[in-house]
């Protein structure tokens, strides 16, 4: 691709050229088949792409089913499900199923103007003059009981961990240290 090309594809995430992400009925149908046998306690951990939630349509920062798709994981009592396409530090919980937002190795996306999950430890707004602030990318530390530490490592900051304990106090224990770069 050229840089052209590349960045029409990329400008078509925010202006409704791109279609919008859905898992879509056969995908889970085959969801809710996989998980069927397993019992309530069984941690599940899911990577996706995309948020299987919806935090911001007009970034395209959504899944258009993921209210079924949430309906199918609700049953288990710990579930975390690792995504991208936001590259983000995001955090966000609904009910027992916690969502975390991974970092971009190529560019950073601003965060989007409104409904921001309210757990995120914001990045500060990355240098448009350098080319890999707010770049960077990540671990998880997964916990016997399918939970996890999320250790941002962002390239020219402090990394930033993002700990179960916090997810799971709903932000009242463990706050993670905020980024160590003033914002432009």
């Amino acid at each position: 691709m050229t840089p052209e090309e590349r960045m029409g594809t990329v400008a078509g995430l925010d202006n409704g050229i791109q279609s919008r992400f859905m898992v879509g009925a056969e995908q889970r149908g085959w969801l809710e088949n996989d998980l069927a046998s397993y019992a309530a306690e069984t941690p599940v951990i899911v990577f996706s792409h995309s948020p299987l939630y919806k935090y911001y349509e007009r970034s395209n920062f959504w899944t258009e089913d993921a209210d079924e798709v949430q309906a199918i994981l609700g049953r288990f009592q710990n579930v975390s499900v690792i995504h991208g396409h936001t590259h983000q530090l995001l955090t966000n919980s609904i009910g027992n199923i916690d969502f975390h937002g991974m970092l971009s190795t190529a560019w950073p996306w601003p965060y989007a103007p409104e409904g921001l999950p309210e757990m995120t430890i914001q990045m500060n707004r990355p240098d448009p003059f350098s080319p890999t602030d707010g770049c960077g990318d990540g671990q998880v530390a997964v916990h016997a009981d399918g939970l996890v530490d999320k250790v941002y490592g962002l390239w020219n900051r402090n990394p930033i961990t993002v700990t179960s304990e916090y997810v799971r106090s709903s932000g009242k224990q463990a706050r993670p240290v905020k980024a160590n770069l003033v914002s432009y």
